[in-house]
C-alpha cells in the first residue's frame, strides 16, 4: 500500500517545507544550521522521508511566525502575521462567546425536560 495513502509518507510536508525554506531564501546547510541539525537530514525532510520533529516546529514558529497548521495540512498562510493573529483572537472570543451563549440554552432546555418528564409522571399518580 502507498504510505503517503496510510499517513506514513511526508511527501506534502518536505515539499511545503522546501516551499517555506526557499521563501525564506535559505539554503538546506542554513536551514539546518537553524534547526541544530544536519544538511543531510533537511534533505530527507524535503524528500519527505522524515518528518520535522516537535522542537523543529517550535524553532520555526518561534523564529519565523511558522504556521505549523499549513506545515502539516496546507491551509492557512505560510506564516503568521499580525493580522492573522488578531483574527485568531478574534476567532478564540467569538468561540468563547458562542460556547457561553450554548451552555446557557442547554441549561435552559435540561430544566424544561425535567420539568416536562416530572409533570408527565404526576400525571401517573
Amino acid at each position: 500500500m502507498d504510505e503517503e495513502k496510510e499517513g506514513l509518507g511526508f511527501k506534502s510536508e518536505g515539499a511545503r517545507l522546501m516551499k517555506f525554506r526557499l521563501k525564506m531564501n535559505l539554503s538546506q546547510k542554513e536551514m539546518s544550521k537553524i534547526l541544530g541539525t544536519s544538511q543531510p537530514v533537511i534533505s530527507f525532510m524535503e524528500k519527505g522521508e522524515r518528518p520535522l520533529t516537535f522542537a523543529h516546529l517550535r524553532i520555526l514558529r518561534k523564529k519565523f511566525n511558522f504556521n505549523i497548521n499549513w506545515y502539516c495540512t496546507g491551509m492557512g498562510a505560510m506564516q503568521f502575521t499580525d493580522e492573522n493573529k488578531s483574527t485568531l483572537i478574534s476567532d478564540v472570543s467569538t468561540i468563547q462567546k458562542d460556547y457561553e451563549d450554548l451552555s446557557k440554552q442547554y441549561d435552559q432546555l435540561k430544566k424544561i425536560v425535567y420539568k416536562l418528564v416530572k409533570d408527565f409522571y404526576a400525571k401517573d399518580e
